[in-house]
């Protein structure tokens, strides 16, 4: 779960008292366009989750919850209103329960295979 970060990417993680890594989260920040470079003088920021993990025999237990409470922490003290998210499945459901709310345009995934 653990490889090196970017020098914009956040990061959390969640471990058992002998240091068992059962949970992460990681985010990045970028300019609100995508055109724009971030700057730490530029005020028009938000966030991209790049992913919650936690290892199944620990889900139910709020692990991802809190991971996620600490984004939220820090979002605050960097004073970034804006966070972005792409998943499917019970990722989806996880983000609704967090407060993420739906894009009306949602990206599609399109697959070309060339014949050989």
């Amino acid at each position: 779960m653990t490889e090196a970060l970017p020098p914009d990417g956040w990061q959390w993680v969640a471990e058992l008292p002998d240091g068992e890594l059962v949970g992460e989260l990681r985010a990045h920040l970028r300019g609100r366009h995508p055109t724009e470079l971030w700057s730490p003088a530029e005020p028009d920021r938000e966030v991209v989750l790049d992913g919650i993990v936690v290892v199944a025999e620990c889900r139910g237990l709020g692990i991802g919850r809190r991971l996620f409470a600490e984004l939220l922490a820090e979002m605050d003290r960097a004073g970034i209103r804006v966070a972005q998210a792409i998943t499917e499945f019970d990722g989806v459901e996880f983000l609704v329960r967090c407060g993420f709310r739906p894009e009306p345009s949602r990206p599609v995934r399109l697959t070309l295979h060339r014949p050989d």
